[in-house]
């Protein structure tokens, strides 16, 4: 009997370990930087320490928010071309029915026209492309929740219904250190971030059904960092909870103030995707929340 198998993109920021076990398919996006294309992963887990993959192909994350301060030209981000979803999707036909692919928000990105045009290409399987509304974690727990369900043989129905269920449970925050990096992709205008940069305005974001949404800005990184930390206390007890970084070198302590909040199996910190990544800037700091459903 064949199963659902769930596939997502790397913007998902699912801890490899988890994919694994949990057989879900993720389809790399790219970063371009330097005139090299990068592909957007982690190494797998089944992968020997020293990988015989040309190092060209992939970005080491920690090396990328290293370098990322000094870059003069803007690294630019760009979704998979339709062939890797769609060679995704042939290559679980053999072992599924369904795919269900969950993607990053349709508001944000490309990403769900490109899996959806794929899945026309393939009709060997059925394939129901989900837009999560989300990003990093946020789409991350939506697709580890899904798989779960589906290794418990839950059906391709049962499976989309829990994921319109757990959708409106799951919050994104984040503490942004600039706004230089949304200014230099365009996402907020220059002279905004002029402002911001000569007061010395730290920017607090949510994400939420595919909307983002301004929610704060203080003065100091301080405050901003407590701002999180009380936003995210705010929501009450939680399911799961993961803490996102752009090489912020808070994570640690916030994991342990905001550990009490959620089952320490659920609780994951998180090196977030290049993607994100070339946006945010370094040194962001964020949580990906899921409330009592």
């Amino acid at each position: 009997m064949k199963k659902v198998r769930i596939l997502t993109d790397s913007t998902s920021d699912v801890p490899p370990e988890i994919a694994f076990r949990l057989h879900i398919t993720v389809v790399p996006a790219y970063v371009q930087m330097n005139g090299h294309s990068y592909r957007d992963e982690p190494l797998p887990v089944t992968a020997p320490p020293q990988s015989s993959e040309r190092h060209s192909t992939r970005l080491d994350r920690e090396e990328f928010y290293a370098q990322l301060p000094a870059m003069t030209t803007v690294p630019t981000t760009a979704v998979p071309p339709s062939h890797e979803f769609s060679t995704a999707y042939r290559n679980l036909s053999d072992v599924a029915d369904d795919v269900i692919a969950i993607v990053v928000s349709s508001r944000l990105s490309g990403m769900y026209n490109v899996a959806h045009l794929a899945a026309q290409e393939v009709p060997e399987v059925n394939v129901h492309v989900v837009d999560s509304g989300q990003v990093t974690m946020g789409l991350g727990w939506i697709v580890i929740a899904a798989a779960e369900a589906a290794v418990e043989g839950k059906s391709a129905q049962e499976i989309l219904a829990l994921i319109e269920h757990i959708k409106p449970c799951v919050h994104v925050y984040a503490a942004l250190d600039t706004l230089e990096y949304l200014r230099r992709s365009g996402r907020v205008s220059w002279a905004r971030a002029k402002a911001a940069q000569i007061l010395r305005i730290k920017p607090i974001i949510a994400v939420m059904l595919g909307e983002v949404r301004d929610v704060g800005r203080v003065r100091t990184r301080r405050r901003a960092i407590e701002r999180l930390e009380e936003l995210t206390r705010a929501l009450g007890p939680l399911e799961r909870l993961a803490l996102l970084h752009s090489c912020a070198p808070e994570v640690e302590q916030m994991r342990q103030y905001l550990a009490d909040l959620c089952p320490p199996e659920h609780l994951i910190t998180t090196l977030t995707t290049t993607i994100i990544g070339a946006h945010v800037g370094p040194r962001g700091l964020g949580v990906a929340a899921v409330t009592a459903s």
